[in-house]
């Protein structure tokens, strides 16, 4: 028998009476492993399969809102959403709380550019914001209460895994605590440091951006757009402010490592006040790009179709931190696998690729992974195949890496293109920018794609 081993902790050896088999064990919970676990078990056509989730957390059920929010949250894309409502959970997390996003506002603070995108129909958000922890209960409960295919397994660890080369044999989990599981196909949502991915032996390709997003809950005054997110981007990196309520926004500051690391140790009022010079300050645009900026407005304005002329609008004051609410910060990284699959094994989420949080689009990828995924399993067992063959697999590989890796290539390099201040750059980038605010059709576009 041919095997392809990967151990993450340490190798665990055991006997018959503590092997059990599944046709898909799911390493990692979290946002997607959750995710995929409720969907299988929602499918009617995949009800005959086994299904086991090993969580090495252990998710709350979903109580009332607390007070405070989680500095954790996510902009949920509307693609997404339909895929909640299949599973039945979006009623539930709306019930909690959800904020509608009905337009984003980008700024560079190295020019007067700008660009706004809003949903063209306003009954239709270009995203909502839910914090992660109520996803991830919320899709917990699901699966206990309406999936009696699925067996969770929390506070798990998994010290090996072993892959066949073939359908010959089947797939081996190996547990910490000496238990092995056997499966038809195994599912990593285990994260960037997967050890379902070490395993399968797939190439990564992989580099530290060396930068840190800070996040925290910040109270802000009452304003008219509450339903807007905003995003500066600054010298000190990009800003976003994500609304929550209509006076308290979720702040995710990228900058460098070191400008984190002091960040995150300065007095919470001067943090405050650093936060508010970046996102109202001027002092660092130029006076030559600016100056074609109004060139290209008056361009504009010679045109037959000349866009409506709108009032530029700015951000909240920021008034301070939420009670309760305090800064954290994690590290950021871009990596991609180059396959996702090999016989009996597939990967999901983090496991597969990690994108910069510039554009919000993360988690949503590995929801995309789910519903592909989902989608290809029942195909095999429609036609009776087997759900770890390559011939599914493959089709899932192909469809999510032709989805996930444009968004990763535009997000990496517009994370590259706003890291810069050189001038020529930052000339290029405005005049781009400024140019496709005028554009509707083509920003009713990208809306549009973006809501797919």
């Amino acid at each position: 028998m041919l095997l392809r081993q990967g151990i993450c902790l340490h190798r665990c050896f055991s006997s018959a009476h503590n092997t059990s088999f599944y046709d898909v064990v799911i390493v990692g919970g979290g946002l997607v492993g959750n995710a995929m676990a409720c969907s299988l078990g929602k499918s009617p056509v995949l009800k005959s399969q086994k299904v086991l989730l090993l969580e090495s957390g252990k998710p709350k059920s979903l109580g009332l809102p607390p007070t405070t929010y989680s500095n954790r949250v996510s902009a949920v894309s509307p693609a997404s959403v339909r895929l909640f409502e299949k599973l039945g959970v979006w009623e539930k997390l709306k019930e909690y709380r959800v904020k509608s996003v009905t337009d984003l506002y980008v700024m560079d603070s190295c020019s007067e550019s700008s660009i706004r995108f809003e949903q063209p129909n306003p009954r239709k958000p270009i995203a909502y914001m839910v914090e992660n922890e109520a996803i991830i209960s919320v899709l917990y409960d699901q699966i206990t209460s309406a999936c009696s295919n699925v067996t969770v397994k929390t506070e798990s660890k998994v010290a090996s895994c072993s892959l066949p080369e073939d359908l010959s044999d089947t797939a081996e989990v190996s547990l910490s605590d000496g238990s092995v599981i056997k499966a038809s196909l195994v599912i990593g949502a285990d994260g960037m440091k997967s050890c379902v991915r070490q395993s399968m032996g797939v190439d990564i390709h992989s580099h530290d951006y060396e930068q840190m997003a800070i996040v925290c809950t910040l109270q802000v005054s009452l304003n008219n757009h509450s339903g807007i997110a905003w995003q500066r981007f600054t010298p000190l990196g990009p800003i976003a402010l994500l609304p929550l309520s209509n006076d308290l926004c979720s702040l995710v500051w990228t900058t460098s490592t070191d400008d984190a690391r002091r960040l995150l140790n300065l007095p919470v009022e001067e943090f405050v006040a650093e936060l508010g010079h970046y996102i109202f300050t001027d002092s660092s645009q130029n006076s030559l790009t600016n100056s074609s900026l109004r060139a290209i407005d008056k361009i504009f304005g010679l045109l037959p179709f000349r866009p409506p002329t709108k009032p530029k609008l700015q951000p909240p004051h920021i008034d301070r931190l939420q009670f309760g609410s305090k800064r954290e910060a994690f590290p950021l990284a871009y990596s991609y696998a180059r396959d996702y699959v090999t016989s009996r094994a597939a990967l999901i989420g983090d496991a597969a690729h990690r994108i910069h949080p510039l554009a919000g689009q993360g988690v949503n990828l590995g929801w995309f992974d789910v519903a592909t995924l989902t989608s290809q399993l029942e195909n095999a067992v429609r036609e009776g195949a087997d759900i770890g063959s390559l011939t599914y697999l493959r089709e899932y590989d192909t469809q999510s890496q032709r989805h996930n890796s444009p968004v990763q290539a535009a997000v990496d390099a517009l994370n590259r293109l706003y890291r810069t201040d050189f001038g020529p750059m930052v000339f290029l980038r405005s005049i781009g920018l400024h140019s496709l605010d005028k554009l509707l059709p083509v920003k009713d576009l990208i809306v549009y794609r973006a809501s797919m």
